[in-house]
């Protein structure tokens, strides 16, 4: 499991009971060992806010059926065990904006 990839996890609460696909955002150093793993959830669901919404294409690096949206607004941490197998990998232009999302999100 690395930054960047996009895996299959199984969430819970408000937004969704469901597995859906997510993207890594923790930092490399923490992913072989801490517990839990950061991660944004990924949308079909088009906003088109882009303060805190990345868009990300279908194909296939990413594996998504359709085009989407990570998440932003909704990152959180997720235990290991909920965390299914990797869908694809997010490319290093994306990887950028949710970087800079993550920034204005968090006011880092």
């Amino acid at each position: 499991m690395r930054r960047g990839d996009i895996v299959a996890a199984l969430g819970r609460g408000d937004f969704s009971n469901k597995p859906r696909p997510s993207l890594i955002v923790q930092a490399e150093p923490f992913n072989a060992h801490h517990p839990a793993i950061t991660v944004c959830p990924i949308t079909s669901e088009i906003s088109g806010d882009s303060f805190y919404r990345v868009p990300v294409t279908a194909g296939d690096d990413t594996n998504l059926l359709m085009d989407s949206e990570i998440e932003i607004d909704l990152v959180q941490a997720i235990r290991r065990e909920r965390l299914g197998r990797r869908i694809g990998v997010a490319s290093d232009d994306v990887m950028f904006l949710v970087d800079q999302a993550l920034r204005r999100w968090l006011a880092l």
